[in-house]
């Protein structure tokens, strides 16, 4: 497979990364649309936001890394662990909110397992469908884009190792 035909799921993870910055920007400026409530300190909400802004971007940036030749430039083995973590981290907190809030709907964990203890106002309902509509799936699919882009970045160095052992 030639490696352009690989880049896929590198570009994809980029895009989605950077798709979820317009929200947090917005936020950031104050806007609350799809926010279950509001928070007890305005300061520390836009600074999670802006945070998470400057993450998303990282994150976009590194998927590029994944697919063109910059990243060369950087030592496989932390191409990989970065890639790996990147791949683990929003899965795991997909499940983590699946489980805890399919548990939570389920009567079987209170809401006081729940820290509310930021917001000054939240309609629990709508955190917890808002959460399960659309931010768990977006953490479940940008872990799967860099779990992807990662096994392409992997398939591609283990083919430039093995033309080179076959010199």
């Amino acid at each position: 497979m030639k490696f352009n035909q690989m880049k896929w799921a590198g570009y994809a993870a980029c895009i989605w990364s950077l798709l979820y910055i317009p929200i947090h920007i917005y936020w950031a400026l104050g806007e609350t649309t799809l926010m279950p409530g509001v928070w007890k300190v305005e300061a520390k909400w836009a600074a999670v936001n802006w945070g998470a802004s400057v993450v998303l971007l990282a994150a976009a940036i590194f998927a590029l890394l994944l697919v063109h030749p910059w990243g060369q430039k950087i030592p496989r083995y932390l191409m990989l662990a970065m890639g790996w973590f990147a791949c683990i981290l929003p899965i795991t907190h997909a499940v983590y909110g699946y489980i805890t809030k399919g548990l939570f709907l389920a009567g079987v964990i209170p809401l006081e397992f729940f820290d509310f203890s930021a917001w000054a106002t939240i309609d629990v309902d709508y955190m917890i469908l808002i959460d399960l509509l659309l931010f768990e799936p977006w953490f479940l699919i940008a872990g799967i884009l860099f779990g992807s882009a990662t096994l392409q970045y992997q398939s591609k160095i283990k083919e430039v190792m093995d033309q080179k052992n076959n010199i």
